[in-house]
């Protein structure tokens, strides 16, 4: 029976949500993403999306992020050669948009299918590793030490653009960074699913920004998980705990609104020593995921 990819409409989300969810508990074993953070995904600009089909049948999903010869794809099925035929397809429009793309496929925990399809591909290899690191709860997190004259503050309406300002360039010096224009950045972190300000952390020294923690639920829609989605110390204001005393004070704003666990996302080689730090304050690796190049 032919397989045919066509592109995603919103009357795909809720069937295709439930086709994601099989695939996150067969790969890692827990909800990774509720209908409503999947619709949310719809929204993001230059995004190309496509769904498989079977017969009537959603058997996968796949999105690819275009940016200036750079292509970052992410497919999720349970069947190898629907995940071969999707990264093929993306492969292509690749090529289409750009001479020379550089290609990139995440692959998130054990995802059997798409793991064992760019592992016999001979062209695709792992080039890196990210973790997805977690803290459980078992009593309050401590008190963060700041450093002398810096606190913390939420998000003011209006101060979006400099918050951009400052994670690029508290993230500039991290491998294959790449600043996403303010639109785009912004479609993200201000989609009404995911936002609310009182989770934008933000420390001021003088009239410089130094730090930012952007926080919100988890992807899942589970309300007792928080989530990091940005961590960032400007290069002047580094080795000097302020990192430390943010996670802190995250984790501490979680665990008043009812949060048992907080994760985030971190590149497995990072420079600055961020696993170790997130290891310092009782996190641990929950995931592995694995980031494939494609090399012919």
């Amino acid at each position: 029976m032919t397989v045919e990819l066509r592109d995603v409409t919103d009357e795909d989300a809720a069937l295709l949500a439930e086709l994601l969810e099989r695939h996150a508990r067969d790969s890692f074993g827990e909800r990774d993403l509720s209908e409503d953070e999947l619709r949310s995904w719809f929204r993001i600009p230059n995004l190309w999306i496509k769904v498989a089909e079977r017969e009537g049948e959603l058997v996968g999903y796949i999105d690819m992020s275009i940016d200036d010869g750079r292509f970052d794809i992410d497919a999720r099925t349970l069947e190898p050669e629907v995940a071969r035929l999707m990264v093929d397809a993306a492969y292509a429009e690749a090529r289409k948009r750009s001479a020379e793309p550089r290609v990139h496929v995440f692959i998130q925990g054990d995802d059997s299918a798409a793991r064992g399809f760019l592992a016999d591909a001979g062209d695709w290899h792992v080039i890196r590793h990210a973790f997805q690191m977690r803290i459980d709860f078992d009593g309050e997190p401590p008190e963060p030490e700041w450093p002398a004259g810096l606190v913390p503050r939420n998000l003011r309406e209006g101060e979006e653009e400099r918050v951009w300002a400052a994670t690029n360039d508290a993230f500039a010096d991290h491998w294959d960074f790449h600043p996403r224009t303010f639109d785009e950045w912004i479609a993200f972190h201000k989609d009404p699913h995911r936002y609310d300000p009182t989770f934008w952390w933000l420390v001021e020294d003088g009239e410089e920004l130094a730090a930012v923690s952007i926080n919100s639920w988890h992807s899942s829609g589970d309300p007792h998980y928080g989530w990091i989605h940005v961590l960032g110390t400007r290069p002047a204001w580094r080795r000097r705990g302020l990192a430390t005393a943010l996670l802190l004070h995250s984790f501490r704003d979680f665990r008043e609104r009812g949060a048992t666990r907080v994760g985030l996302g971190v590149d497995g080689e990072n420079t600055t020593g961020a696993v170790r730090l997130y290891e310092s304050v009782g996190m641990h690796v929950d995931r592995r995921n694995d980031i494939y190049e494609r090399t012919a």
